[in-house]
């Protein structure tokens, strides 16, 4: 049997260059799905008495 290198087809060939070459939508998903992990792993990390990104309610005086 013979095996097939890319150089003897340039079709398999000019494939495979397309499917390595850089696309923003790769690094843009890359990131998203990276956030996405991250923030998955800290939300099972945290403690239940701390609540990250939320603010307090100050109590008003009692005269206004």
């Amino acid at each position: 049997m013979e095996s097939r290198r890319p150089a003897q087809d340039p079709v398999r060939a000019l494939i495979m260059s397309r499917l390595l070459e850089f696309r923003p939508w790769m690094l843009a998903l890359a990131v998203f799905l990276a956030c996405a992990l991250g923030i998955a792993v800290m939300e099972q990390f945290r403690d239940g008495r701390v609540m990250w990104a939320q603010a307090e309610q100050q109590a008003r005086p009692a005269g206004r």
